[in-house]
């Protein structure tokens, strides 16, 4: 059976797509099966984000019945499955938000992790996301505005008595008052992701960091985060030293 977890924002831009990305890719890299579901349904962009065009079957044309949501899942490495969204439109029209809690029931015995890549925010969609996971990771910049627009995201998961799993702040630089962040959520931080150029660059040639540049500091951040939710660790070999070994033939 799988474990269900959305990835929320209080707002936009703080980074939630590269993150659930990286985060199911850490996972499958750990050796679970693991769907990443795009539920960001106005501006989905984990297809872009992956080098993909606008897939045909995706999770649009399961919330509006015209496919059954096995038909969405499309293998992107092994291990690592996406159900992605639509890029077009029109296919916003006739869409049935609550059919998502339904279709991963349907899969759940099928993944070991399912991760969910929510809208931002506190509207419908954002909510049916929520409402769909077991758990939630609330990732947040350091600024005030994106602080207190994630503030209310735990205030909503509390009223409807879902879990917060923890905390994720992103993009940091120099130092952060990390146990003044924990007091004002009343939430565990469970994960920092420094700034790391090779970010942007990943996002630029459509994929994951962790593939990029697996000894990243951001991708060693997403991989701890990983680690903490799975309880399994990662080695993780530096490519240029491990060249050397087998030149050698000492690995």
């Amino acid at each position: 059976m799988a474990k269900v977890y959305t990835i929320s924002s209080g707002k936009g831009g703080v980074g939630k797509t590269f993150f659930s990305i990286n985060l199911s890719r850490a996972v499958s890299l750990l050796n679970f099966k693991t769907l990443l579901i795009d539920f960001n349904l106005s501006t989905p962009n984990v297809s872009i984000n992956l080098g993909l065009g606008n897939e045909n079957n995706n999770i649009h044309k399961f919330l509006r019945s015209e496919i059954d949501i096995d038909d969405c899942i499309k293998e992107y490495k092994e291990n690592f499955y996406i159900i992605p969204g639509s890029l077009d439109i029109k296919d916003l029209i006739y869409i049935s938000t609550e059919k998502l809690h339904k279709g991963i029931m349907k899969i759940y015995d099928d993944f070991d992790y399912i991760i969910i890549d929510s809208a931002a925010g506190i509207g419908k969609e954002a909510v049916e996301a929520l409402k769909a996971s077991e758990e939630v990771i609330l990732i947040t910049n350091v600024e005030k505005s994106s602080l207190i627009d994630a503030y209310r995201v735990t205030k909503v998961l509390d009223n409807l008595d879902i879990k917060t799993f923890g905390i994720v702040l992103n993009k940091i630089k120099g130092r952060v008052n990390y146990i003044r962040i924990e007091r004002f959520f009343k939430k565990q931080i469970i994960g920092v992701i420094h700034y790391d150029k090779n970010v942007q660059i990943s996002m630029d040639k459509g994929i994951p960091l962790i593939d990029y540049n697996i000894n990243s500091i951001a991708s060693k951040d997403i991989i701890k985060i990983a680690e903490e939710i799975t309880g399994k660790s990662l080695e993780i070999r530096n490519s240029l030293i491990d060249n050397i070994l087998k030149i050698f033939k000492w690995r």
